[in-house]
C-alpha cells in the first residue's frame, strides 16, 4: 500500500464508517411497502361523524373549573387522526392506526421519504400499556430495528418536561400539558382525565395563532386593518350597524393594488385580508391575531350581510377559517356550530349553513393559487350587491331545535338533509365571482370544485 493510499485511507475511513453505519440504519429502518395503507381523504359520513364528536367534546360545554374525562375507542381515535392528518399540509402524506385491546392499545405510524420517482417508508410500530396507574410506552421499533427501552424512556422525560416557559405560548403550552392529569387504557377504551381550566384554552387560542402568523403577514393584516378602520370610522357616523359591501370591494382593491408589486403574493394578501375583515367583524381585538397591543381598534360596528348580522358572522368566520387553516377544519367548525346550536342554543339554521358555504367557497378561491387569487381580487373589487359573493339563503328551516330537525330532515346523512345542503352548495357555486374563464374563448366555466366538495 503507498503512502498515498493509506494517507486517503486514513482522511475518508471515517466518512466510509458513517456511510455504512447510515446504510445499516436505513436498511433496518426503511421498508419498500407502508404498513398502514393512506386513507385518502374522510369520506362524507366519517366528516359528520367528527362533526358530532367535536359537538359531544365542544369546550363551550366546559365552562366552569373541574375535573372532565374524554373518551375514546379505537375506531373514534383512529378517525379524529384521520381527520387531523388530512387538514394539516405537512402531515397529509402520513398514515397511522391504532388498536385499543382492553388495558393495551398498538399504534401504528408509516412515513413515506421520497428517493427521487420513487419511496421507501418509514415504519414506527408502538406498543402501550397500563403501567403505575397510566398508559406508558412500551416498546417501539422503528422498521426493524427495536428501539432500546433507555431511549424510550428519555423520550418520555423530555415529552413531559421539556417545555420550557420562556415565553407566553411556552407557559401556556406547560400548563394545558399539565390539565391533562391523568391518561389510561381501559376496557377498549383511552380515557383523558383533565383538570380543565377554561381561560387556559382561551389564552393558548390566541397564541397559537400568532405562532403561525409571520412579520410578513402581521404587516399585511394591519394594512387591511387601516383601511377597515377608514371604512368603519365613517360609516359609523352615519349608524351603527353597515353592509359587508361597505368592506369588501375596497378591502380586494386595496388588495390587488398591493398584488401588482414584483415581490407581491396575491394569496398571502387575500388571506391576511380575510383574517383582518374576520377579526373586525367578529368585534375581536386585532391582538388576538398579531400580538401587539399598540394598534388602535377599529370602531365597533355591526356588520350586516342580506339584513342579518348572525350571516356576516358566519361568512367571515368561514372564509378566514377556510383560508388559513383549510376547508376540511372550515366545514366541520361550521357544522358542529350548527348542531351544537339545534341542540343547545338558537337553532339549527339553513342560512347559517348557506353564509357557511359561501364563505368557505370564497376562503378556499381566494386562497387556492396565484391566479385565482388575483380573479378574485378583481371581480369583489367590482361587486355592486352582497348577492354577488352569497346569494339570498332560504329561510324557511331556521331556527330548528334537535327535535323538530329530526322530524322534518331525519340524520344529516338523510337524503332530505344531503339535498337540502346540495342545493345550497350548488346555488353558491354557480354564482359568477367563482366562475372562471374558459382556455382560449369568452365562455366561463366552473372552478375545479363541485357541490359536495365544500360540505
Amino acid at each position: 500500500m503507498t503512502p498515498l493510499t493509506r494517507r486517503l485511507l486514513l482522511v475518508f475511513s471515517p466518512l466510509l464508517l458513517l456511510a455504512g453505519i447510515a446504510g445499516v440504519l436505513a436498511f433496518l429502518t426503511l421498508s419498500l411497502r407502508p404498513l398502514v395503507e393512506h386513507p385518502g381523504p374522510p369520506d362524507n359520513r366519517q366528516v359528520r361523524e367528527v362533526e358530532q364528536w367535536v359537538v359531544d367534546n365542544s369546550p363551550s360545554r366546559f365552562r366552569s373549573r373541574g375535573s372532565r374525562e374524554i373518551s375514546l375507542n379505537d375506531d373514534e381515535l383512529n378517525l379524529l387522526t384521520a381527520f387531523v392528518l388530512h387538514n394539516i399540509p405537512q402531515l397529509q402524506t402520513l398514515a397511522a392506526k391504532f388498536d385499543i385491546h382492553g388495558d393495551t392499545a398498538d399504534a401504528r405510524l408509516t412515513v413515506p421519504v421520497p428517493l427521487g420517482p420513487f419511496s421507501l417508508y418509514l415504519n414506527l410500530q408502538a406498543q402501550f400499556a397500563q403501567e403505575a396507574g397510566r398508559a406508558r410506552l412500551t416498546h417501539l421499533r422503528a422498521g426493524s430495528l427495536p428501539v432500546p427501552r433507555r431511549v424510550i424512556r428519555s423520550f418520555e422525560r423530555l415529552a413531559a418536561y421539556g417545555i420550557s416557559p420562556s415565553s407566553d405560548t411556552n407557559v401556556q403550552l406547560a400548563q394545558l400539558r399539565r390539565s391533562v392529569v391523568d391518561y389510561r387504557l381501559e376496557q377498549d377504551r383511552l380515557l383523558l382525565h383533565l383538570e380543565w381550566q377554561p381561560e387556559t384554552i382561551s389564552e393558548l387560542r390566541s397564541q397559537a395563532q400568532q405562532i403561525f402568523v409571520s412579520e410578513e403577514d402581521r404587516q399585511r393584516i394591519l394594512a387591511y386593518h387601516d383601511l377597515i378602520n377608514d371604512l368603519a370610522s365613517e360609516a359609523v357616523k352615519v349608524r351603527k350597524q353597515t353592509s359587508l359591501q361597505t368592506f369588501l370591494p375596497p378591502l380586494f382593491e386595496l388588495a390587488n393594488k398591493r398584488s401588482s408589486r414584483a415581490d407581491a403574493d396575491a394569496v398571502a394578501e387575500n388571506r391576511a385580508l380575510l383574517q383582518a375583515l374576520s377579526l373586525f367583524v367578529n368585534q375581536m381585538p386585532l391582538d388576538r391575531l398579531i400580538g401587539t397591543a399598540e394598534v388602535q381598534d377599529a370602531p365597533t360596528m355591526v356588520v350586516m350581510l342580506h339584513q342579518r348580522n348572525d350571516l356576516g358572522l358566519h361568512f367571515t368566520s368561514a372564509a378566514a377559517i377556510a383560508a388559513s387553516a383549510g376547508v376540511g377544519v372550515a366545514a366541520v367548525l361550521s357544522n358542529s356550530k350548527e348542531v351544537h346550536d339545534a341542540r343547545h342554543g338558537t337553532g339549527f339554521s339553513f342560512s347559517d349553513m348557506t353564509a357557511n358555504v359561501a364563505g368557505t367557497m370564497l376562503g378556499r378561491i381566494s386562497t387556492s393559487s396565484p391566479q385565482t387569487a388575483r380573479l378574485i381580487q378583481q371581480r369583489l373589487m367590482r361587486a355592486e350587491s352582497e348577492s354577488d359573493y352569497m346569494p339570498v339563503p332560504r329561510t324557511d328551516a331556521d331556527g330548528l331545535d334537535e327535535e323538530t330537525f329530526t322530524a322534518e330532515f331525519g340524520d344529516r346523512n338523510g337524503p332530505a338533509y344531503l339535498g337540502r345542503i346540495r342545493e345550497i352548495e350548488e346555488s353558491v357555486h354557480a354564482l359568477p365571482l367563482y366562475l372562471q374563464p374558459g382556455i382560449g374563448d369568452d365562455n366561463e366555466s366552473a372552478f375545479p370544485l363541485k357541490a359536495g366538495d365544500l360540505f
